[in-house]
């Protein structure tokens, strides 16, 4: 009985629960609050310069913005060092937390521990924040070029950084704050992600135009899949049947199924299209479109177009954050 009830009451809160969809926009140095129902932008929340990647506490009050400070990952300038942190409730900055002497923050993650992972270009390194007492620990130096984006274990034992700059995958043991190893994946890798059961990490190589396979225990490359368009992104579906990758010179999102390791399916989304997210709750898929100033989102599996977000300049990392209503409360 207690069981059933349980169930009852969550279910409740689900269908109770309101959405904001948040945006970061490049082009505009601000977080976007946009409504999920009528998609019309309710509030602008100014970060620091060139924002490229954000990530959400898992109680949902906080927002931590990486300031890159630069357009471009081609540049050669020192960029910022700073992430932004925004109060969801209040919807306004509440600080930034210094990276000393880490410059260029970009890919982000959140820990179960509560420990933000944020890659930065100089020098190539994985900073480690406290987000809770909002300051830099440590940083962990990697050998790879211009470190994008990071894919970190659930224990927190290992990550991975995709190195745009050298065509190569760092191996990092978090344990020991030290890199174990280096895989060679060729190209401009960009897209990273982890399996839900952690065997395997997907990395997007935009110029070779791949999707490249490894696998996460012994970290050698264990299958290439051609994905014309130039893969940026990656995300995986919470039953590790599919991964969705963002296509930024093609304009398009293409779905790989991780059984046959193959193309089975794209959808157009508009120029320069990058930034991507899954709600696994509404069986839905968001993906920016740069050059258009819009965000899509997609019906799974199909991929119809549901819903068309217009935002400010250059919309790229999106966020469904699902709060109780006040009636629910």
């Amino acid at each position: 009985m207690r069981v059933h009830t349980l169930l009852i009451w969550t279910a409740a809160l689900a269908c109770a629960a309101t959405a904001q969809v948040l945006i970061l926009h490049k082009g505009d140095d601000s977080l976007g609050i946009y409504d999920e129902t009528s998609g019309k932008l309710e509030q602008k929340i100014p970060t620091g310069s060139k924002p490229h990647e954000f990530t959400v506490s898992r109680d949902g009050r906080f927002a931590f913005v990486s300031n890159y400070g630069v357009d471009s990952w081609t540049e050669d300038k020192q960029g910022g060092n700073t992430l932004t942190v925004i109060d969801l409730a209040a919807r306004q900055p509440a600080g930034e937390i210094a990276l000393g002497p880490y410059h260029r923050p970009h890919g982000i993650q959140l820990g179960r521990s509560g420990r933000l992972y944020v890659t930065c270009d100089f020098p190539p390194a994985l900073a480690v924040i406290d987000s809770r007492r909002k300051r830099l620990l440590y940083g962990i130096p990697v050998s790879g070029k211009l470190p994008h984006l990071v894919a970190v274990t659930a224990d927190e034992r290992q990550a991975w950084t995709a190195d745009s700059g050298s065509g190569t995958v760092s191996v990092i043991d978090l344990r020991a704050r030290r890199q174990r190893s280096s895989v060679e994946v060729g190209g401009v890798p960009m897209g990273i992600a982890l399996t839900p059961d952690e065997k395997t990490v997907l990395v997007g190589t935009r110029t070779a135009n791949q999707v490249v396979v490894v696998d996460a225990v012994t970290n050698t490359v264990k299958r290439r899949i051609g994905v014309p368009g130039q893969p940026s992104r990656i995300t995986v579906s919470p039953d590790g049947r599919f991964a969705y990758t963002s296509l930024i010179e093609s304009g398009e999102v293409a779905v790989i199924d991780l059984s046959s390791l193959e193309e089975v399916k794209r959808a157009p989304v508009g120029r320069h299209a990058e930034g991507i997210r899954l709600d696994p709750a509404g069986g839905t898929l968001f993906v920016s479109a740069q050059g258009d100033n819009r965000t899509l989102r997609f019906r799974l599996p199909g991929l119809e177009v549901m819903a068309v977000f217009e935002t400010a300049a250059k919309p790229d990392p999106v966020y469904l954050l699902r709060q109780p209503s006040k009636a629910a409360k």
